[in-house]
């Protein structure tokens, strides 16, 4: 007979009413709020209600567990931790009065204990749990008996009847998760499904010639690294010691972060459509910036070069008997796939909205353009790169970035009087064409 499988872990959210330590599943917790300095009061003749609060556009009742049951007096520790802890189970939200709350804590369900087995439903406490490491014994609370213990609650809408959809009122919705990651002096606040890794900062290979980035190997792709002042709403970091890994769709995007904080909720913030980052302010006041995922990839055109196809395209030398690949190249589509090297690439932008023009403002000047598009149509997206030559600078707009074909992955040959570079993945080999766009015109690049 096998091993016995594991017990299924439990997130907690550990607090504390005067001695008594409280454990509280996640999935009821919606926020913990400062417990205000003049609560409004609902007066009832009995029950353990202390008090209403607002939250996200609604009133919710608050209730003292003190005036129930006997809790204990807390030990002597630091003033000012008190904090009210939104509750919602059932379509029922509710305030429950903490002196403290103490972060998040992950119990196996093997520690986690039924010890009164009656169904008294005066009571809201029937199990405890021992949390690992610490040894200290929680006791949790029955959101939903406690609910209907106090007889009082926010109750949501009711659900639409069948065949109508309901549309939900933002206002009160409960809060999306973000992981508050600290740069220069602001807090940000990433979507927490979109934060895949915070890591040490690795070494970076400089992407081009002046560019504003550079980029790494991650999990064998290409990692884009995104430098300080590349995010216009932001500060840099550029001596961070962290790289927090940023995921949208099937690209993913490295920004340079001092630390780590923790996760929060935030209700979805009013912003621009576009907008980069929306401001909102936490439990004790402080600003956060809200980052919206989608517009920081629409603006870093640099991600598609993280595509893991187009890793595995250049993961290894083609068996071609040409000369090795000293320098890196980027692969574009202009029609047709193209690659030209990397170091006389200084950016890579998206095209500005309505379509190629004469010209484009960059770093404070006219930068003359060159489609190389055949024939795109009006306001069809692209993006620009920039290139420059010894005599001249241009941006040269192109239907997307294909692939970074790093140096010494690929093979250089000559057919002719055209250079082409050889690279090899799971498809077999695949070879294209070098232009130098510093040095080309248009027609000898779309020849």
């Amino acid at each position: 007979m096998g091993a016995p499988l594991p017990s299924p872990s439990v997130g907690l959210a550990a607090a504390r009413v005067g001695a008594v330590r409280l454990g509280i599943e996640v999935d009821a917790v919606v926020q913990a709020i400062p417990v205000p300095a003049a609560q409004a009061l609902l007066p009832r003749r009995q029950g353990a209600l202390c008090g209403v609060v607002p939250h996200e556009g609604v009133l919710v009742p608050v209730v003292d567990l003190a005036r129930w049951v006997d809790v204990g007096t807390a030990a002597a520790g630091p003033r000012g931790g008190a904090r009210v802890l939104i509750l919602r189970q059932g379509g029922r939200t509710l305030g429950l009065q903490v002196d403290s709350v103490d972060g998040l804590v992950e119990v196996p369900g093997a520690a986690i204990a039924r010890l009164h087995h009656d169904a008294d439903p005066d009571e809201v406490f029937h199990s405890a749990a021992q949390v690992p490491g610490s040894g200290e014994i929680l006791s949790l609370l029955d959101v939903g008996r406690l609910a209907a213990l106090a007889a009082s609650w926010h109750e949501d809408d009711a659900p639409a009847p069948a065949g109508e959809v309901a549309t939900a009122d933002p206002a009160t919705q409960p809060g999306h998760d973000y992981a508050l990651l600290q740069l220069d002096g602001v807090r940000l606040g990433v979507p927490a499904g979109d934060l895949v890794e915070v890591m040490a900062m690795p070494a970076l290979e400089c992407f081009g010639a002046g560019i504003e980035g550079a980029w790494c190997r991650w999990r064998g792709r290409h990692l884009p690294v995104l430098a300080g002042g590349a995010l216009p709403a932001l500060p840099g970091a550029d001596a961070a010691p962290l790289l927090a890994v940023i995921e949208h769709g099937e690209l993913v995007l490295a920004l340079p972060v001092r630390a780590a904080l923790a996760l929060a909720a935030f209700s979805a913030p009013d912003a621009d459509p576009g907008a980069l980052t929306a401001t909102v302010y936490d439990e004790e006041a402080r600003e956060v910036q809200l980052l919206d995922t989608a517009a920081l990839f629409a603006r870093s055109p640099q991600a598609l070069l993280s595509r893991a196809e187009a890793a595995a395209t250049a993961s290894r030398a083609a068996g071609n008997p040409g000369i090795v690949n000293t320098g890196a190249y980027i692969v574009f589509e202009a029609g047709q796939l193209a690659a030209t090297p990397i170091a006389t690439v200084e950016q890579i932008v998206p095209l500005p909205p309505g379509g190629a023009a004469a010209t484009m403002p960059w770093n404070g000047a006219a930068l003359p353009l060159v489609d190389l598009r055949p024939a795109p149509q009006a306001g069809a997206a692209g993006h620009v790169l920039v290139a420059a030559g010894e005599a001249h600078r241009a941006g040269y707009i192109v239907a997307h970035v294909e692939l970074l074909v790093p140096a010494g992955s690929g093979k250089l040959y000559r057919v002719g009087t055209v250079d082409f570079i050889t690279v090899a993945g799971a498809d077999g080999e695949a070879s294209y064409r070098i232009v130098d766009l510093a040095q080309s015109s248009r027609a000898s690049i779309r020849a």
